[in-house]
């Protein structure tokens, strides 16, 4: 056996993780095995992919060898049994491990196959005539491009073509095996077929234009899709009024995503469209395209819908990020793109309206190694069950009846959320009355997939569902959304339509659930464990009437509606007031005395974060270049974007140092030799005058240094606009502002005990003080429960000998001596949770550990 050697984490990232897993699994050994043996031919292994079931297909004979046939290999998550035992820990009250979710960064050292692993699965591929062959960046899939005969060969079987329900496609009829060498590593080969595929939940149909001449939220009849004309319109916003936000903040500070396939140019654009018809502040949108654009709009009805709803209910989230499957929506490309977000793990609530169809076989669960490993670090998949009832299994279209119980995938999975649909009934002011079952609302049991431990309390060894049901009725309560005219999707004209299906109830929820985020700091993490761990008592709408044809709604969970709707605000209140919903309540221990440390000793003048304002105006200049203002100066690095960071192009980071020198008319700026000569003087050699498009892009970035008091404006380049003292064509130049001032990183590390403590109180340490003044979060900077923000100033004491801190005011009386009324001894819990947070404030020279408090176990010097 040889140990974890490879893709170690940084220090402070790995300590966290090493905390998390040892606390929570009684320090388990993390290691991996790796075969000596090349990957030969002589034994093989058969994986988890399996021959297609075929029986109702008409075979159309072997496929020829020379066919193109991509591929996606997925890999099999490494050291499985501690990330199980790790999840469940993530969510058992009163675990150490509690809610401490993981970066991708964790994930992928822990848990995904090591470098050699996965490179030797793409030589074998190389090997075998494979191109393109692509290591994704966790390293848990493998993909490249071939031919049937490249499979035929490095995984012996066959492909065969097929027919059925009006598709064609290819499939394996044996088996798909590797060589033993790659057995443990090999989890499963997609793209061998193309006959099944996913399909989206709503109406399928000719879209019904909604005629109205003020499309504004209020009592709306519309004709439905399928020609009821007495159908009750929602237009996305009402829905949360509907669902009760009240005095809820908007979803302003989180993230959300929706994951489908083909062209999403239409729908960002509809998006924008119903945003401007209603009044609503435009939500940042961006499109990430896996598999490349083929231009298929056909689901623009689909993802439009899916992005309004959410926006609508949410009342605006931070950012919506549409990911696609560019060219087809085959289990490979749909697998890369999960993947992708997991990777990204920008996206804290995700959307998909789609599945498999209800008639599971050994090809279910496809993705639950990335789900589990989304779990793993608090995001939450929502998947929509479906638009077929009970009888998922055998059925010709959406809103009907197939022949057989079943359930889909990824709905089934124990690692998402599912949300089926209901009938909504509100008065004509939105306010919610009731709601039933919707007819079509999928739900059932899996003949597949386990029982999570979250479902404990239910009869069986399987996974049911669905866990909630939000509005999906598109024949009595349809949504009324905008879209844009396209054939390709079967829109005559732009303008509002009514839709519908669990494609609309999942982001409904997706939005609700946002907005939950948003008011906890983005802290719930995976909804199903505390939902259902809470649910005699959460304020769910109960749904008691109607059924899915199969399974009848009845007082609690039931596998029609699950546990119903939510009132949001009222979930809001509901969480605020039982607070181990979040943090799932505490243990006790014996301890010494706490410590916590700087995550950047020698940074003694913490980060700036520097760039344009509303002011700035980098095309014609902002500023007279009579104005005397300090040049910003740069020296570019190669330092490594400090944990908590984020960048991206419009918000980058220099990897060196900002610096400013004294004030400077413009005027004497005649050049930026000039400009740079003057940085250099003032700093040395490597200095020049800081650049718009420094840090990957341009707007802002972050950098080390620190912002002279009172400093408003200075002097920046630019390289591609007229905008500079030099050469400026109205009298004026471009300046930057400091957008926020100095910011430092503290939190624990390996050596932090909070349950027993790390250092006796003989030791003589700085005292953390903390002096709260509700300061805004700066821009860039990413937090959760684990990882906050202090709202405020941080600083530190001469060193104290832990001996003389006899009780918390004790502490806390020495920081206001030192730095005034208001300052107190800071607190584990500080900063929206625990672990580490940010803070203004600068570090002293040679300080690394100091002193600070936790108010719920007993590692206090005085305690």
């Amino acid at each position: 056996m040889n140990r974890l050697k490879h893709a170690l984490t940084p220090a402070s990232v790995r300590s966290r993780l090493a905390v998390a897993l040892m606390l929570a699994l009684g320090a388990q050994a993390v290691t991996y095995e790796v075969s000596a043996q090349a990957p030969g031919t002589a034994a093989w292994a058969t994986t988890q992919t399996h021959a297609v079931a075929t029986g109702n297909a008409t075979f159309g004979g072997l496929a020829a060898d020379q066919e193109p046939v991509s591929i996606t290999v997925a890999l099999k998550l490494r050291n499985k049994d501690v990330l199980d035992s790790f999840v469940r820990e993530l969510h058992r009250p009163g675990s150490p491990a509690y809610h401490q979710f993981l970066s991708s960064v964790q994930t992928t050292a822990a848990f995904a196959p090591t470098e050699p692993q996965a490179q030797a699965v793409a030589d074998y591929l190389r090997q075998q005539g494979y191109t393109n062959v692509r290591i994704a960046p966790n390293r848990m899939l493998v993909t490249a491009d071939g031919t049937v005969g490249n499979a035929r060969s490095a995984f012996r079987t066959q492909i065969g073509h097929f027919s059925r329900g009006g598709r064609a496609g290819i499939a394996n009829i044996l088996d798909v095996q590797v060589p033993t060498a790659l057995s443990d590593t090999v989890d499963r080969v997609l793209g061998l077929q193309t006959l099944d595929h996913a399909q989206t939940f709503s109406w399928h149909g000719r879209m019904q234009p909604v005629a109205t001449s003020n499309p504004r939220p209020g009592y709306h009849i519309v004709t439905s899709p399928d020609g009821n004309p007495n159908a009750h319109g929602y237009y996305p916003q009402e829905f949360a009024t509907v669902y009760d936000a009240g005095s809820a903040s908007a979803a302003t500070n989180t993230t959300a995503a929706l994951i489908g396939w083909g062209s999403m140019t239409n729908s960002v654009n509809d998006l924008a469209q119903m945003e401007s018809g209603q009044g609503l502040a435009a939500v940042p949108t961006q499109v990430v395209i896996l598999g490349g654009d083929n231009g298929d709009d056909s689901g623009q009805g689909e993802w439009g819908m899916d992005a309004q709803a959410i926006v609508g209910i949410s009342g605006g989230v931070q950012k919506l990020i549409f990911y696609t499957a560019g060219g087809d929506e085959d289990q490979g490309l749909m697998l890369q793109t999960i993947n992708r977000v997991i990777s990204d793990n920008t996206a804290k609530v995700i959307n998909m309206s789609w599945g498999w169809p209800g008639c599971e076989d050994s090809s279910t669960g496809w993705a639950d190694s990335a789900f589990q490993l989304g779990v793993a670090q608090g995001q939450t998949f929502s998947a929509a069950s479906g638009d077929n009832g009970a009888y998922a299994c055998g059925a010709s279209s959406n809103g009907s009846y197939g022949t057989t119980l079943g359930v889909g995938y990824p709905a089934s999975s124990p690692y998402v959320v599912t949300v089926g649909g209901t009938t909504l009934n509100t008065s004509t002011a939105d306010s919610y009355i009731s709601e039933s079952s919707w007819a079509y609302s999928g739900g059932g049991i899996s003949a597949h997939e386990a029982k999570p431990t979250w479902q404990s309390s239910l009869s069986g060894s399987y996974r049911q569902l669905p866990d909630l049901a939000f509005d999906a009725d598109w024949t009595n309560t349809p949504i009324v959304a905008y879209f844009t005219a396209s054939s390709g999707s079967g829109i005559p004209s732009s303008g509002y339509y009514a839709n519908g299906g669990t494609s609309l109830a999942s982001p409904l929820f997706v939005g609700a659930w946002a907005r939950l985020e948003t008011a906890n700091s983005n802290a719930l993490g995976f909804a199903p464990p505390s939902l259902y761990a809470y649910a005699s008592t959460f304020p769910f709408h109960d749904v008691t009437t109607g059924s899915n044809g199969y399974y009848t709604a009845a007082a609690g969970r039931d596998d029609a509606t699950g546990w119903g709707s939510f009132d949001i605000q009222g979930a809001k209140a509901f969480i605020a007031s039982n607070p181990g919903f979040v943090s799932g309540g505490s243990g006790g221990a014996t301890h010494l005395g706490m410590t916590w440390t700087s995550f950047f000793p020698a940074n003694t003048a913490g980060l700036v974060h520097v760039g344009n304002d509303s002011t700035t105006n980098p095309y014609s200049g902002d500023t007279a270049t009579g104005t005397a203002l300090p040049i910003m100066c740069v020296s570019i690095g190669s330092s490594t974007l400090p944990y908590g960071i984020t960048t991206d192009y419009y918000d980058g980071w220099t990897g060196g140092t900002v610096a400013f020198t004294g004030a400077t008319p413009g005027s004497q700026l005649t050049s930026r030799a000039v400009a740079d000569g003057k940085c250099a003087s003032a700093f040395g050699s490597g200095w020049r005058m800081a650049e718009f498009h420094d840090g990957g892009g341009g707007w802002s970035y972050w950098s080390y240094g620190k912002t002279p008091g009172g400093l408003g404006r200075f002097w920046v380049a630019i390289n591609d606009q007229p905008a500079n003292p030099w050469n400026t064509t109205t009298g004026k130049a471009m300046t930057w502002t400091g957008r926020t001032s100095t910011v430092i990183h503290v939190g624990r590390d390996n050596t932090t005990n909070p349950y027993s403590g790390d250092t006796s109180p003989s030791v003589s340490l700085p005292i953390l003080c903390i002096d709260v003044t509700g300061s805004a979060l700066p821009a860039g900077i990413t937090t959760d429960s684990s990882d906050g923000w202090a709202s405020g100033n941080l600083a530190f004491t001469g060193a104290v000998p832990g001996s003389q801190l006899t009780s918390r005011a004790v502490a806390d009386g020495k920081c206001s001596v030192t730095f005034g009324s208001g300052w107190r001894m800071a607190e584990f819990h500080d900063g929206g949770g625990g672990w580490s947070y940010w803070g203004y404030g600068a570090i002293p020279a040679g300080t690394t550990r100091f002193w600070t408090a936790i108010n719920d176990q007993p590692a206090n010097p005085w305690n």
